[in-house]
């Protein structure tokens, strides 16, 4: 894979659930080759790839590196409460948010109004929530004294690019076409259908589901590019698409079009689920195995 490639894949994957504002950092990061925070995983130090990287595909070498960040020391029990904890708090946050944008049309407000509170709040949740991640992280983190890490994790810049990878990988430009300008707007416009056509239906399910799997997107961020953990991350990436898939099930229940709305973000979060999962069979016995 090219090395901007490398860079566009690792920043943009980055992204899921994330804000926009993330991917533009990471440009600036590419360019000035400083290490930046990138959007849900903003307290791990991560930096592109340094010009001396050696690539894993074709006919290139790659040199060894370590395979795990600082937190997959912990056991599988203890990582995983910390992932979940902070998943199902930001889960919370963000259904409220969601909620209170369908229940926006029972109040006292001009329609014009009305739109323009479910649209902040929407674009805030589905855009943004990696922002509330990154704060639920850094509170829980203080008030149990690192529950969910310290801010700083020690892992390897190379990391990913000198990963094993399949050859069916998808190139690194694709990435932020799929998230940015395919999956995060179909989200947008199934969540908006639901809260302003189907307000009068019980949308509590649904929409909290819809929440969880943002949440879960953004604790596989995390784990497989922010503590480097390729096994822990395949079951992370699982319990996502699973949620999501039966997000896109309760959307269809409520209204056809907002399920089938969904389905382009399922389908390619089954591809990152069988990346990831084949990153780490190819990978574990050489040691990554996290």
């Amino acid at each position: 894979m090219p090395h901007s490639a490398t860079i566009t894949m690792k920043l943009s994957v980055l992204y899921l659930g994330g804000l926009s504002g993330a991917l533009l950092s990471g440009g600036a990061a590419a360019s000035s080759g400083k290490p930046r925070n990138f959007g849900r995983i903003d307290r791990v130090a991560m930096s592109p790839p340094s010009a001396s990287t050696h690539h894993i595909l074709g006919n290139e070498s790659h040199h060894p590196v370590a395979c795990r960040g600082g937190a997959c020391s912990d056991s599988s029990p203890a990582l995983f409460a910390k992932i979940f904890a902070s998943a199902a708090v930001e889960t919370g946050c963000l259904y409220g948010l969601v909620n209170y944008a369908a229940k926006a049309n029972t109040l006292d407000y001009s329609k014009a109004v009305t739109r323009t509170v479910q649209v902040a709040l929407l674009l805030a949740v589905i855009f943004g929530s990696a922002a509330f991640g990154a704060i639920i992280d850094n509170g829980l983190s203080a008030a149990s004294k690192q529950a969910l890490d310290p801010n700083t994790i020690p892992g390897n810049a190379d990391w990913y690019a000198n990963l094993k990878k399949p050859s069916w990988n998808p190139p690194g430009w694709l990435f932020p076409i799929m998230w940015l300008i395919v999956s995060k707007p179909t989200q947008f416009m199934a969540v908006y259908k639901l809260v302003t056509q189907s307000y009068e239906k019980d949308l509590t399910i649904p929409l909290a589901v819809y929440c969880s799997h943002l949440s879960l997107g953004d604790a596989w961020n995390k784990v497989f590019f922010g503590l480097e953990c390729t096994g822990r991350g395949a079951a992370v990436i699982s319990t996502f698409w699973s949620v999501l898939l039966l997000s896109v099930y309760l959307f269809y229940g409520v209204d056809q079009y907002a399920g089938l709305l969904l389905a382009p973000t399922f389908l390619w979060v089954t591809v990152a689920a069988a990346l990831n999962w084949s990153i780490y069979l190819s990978n574990k016995d050489d040691g990554c195995d996290g």
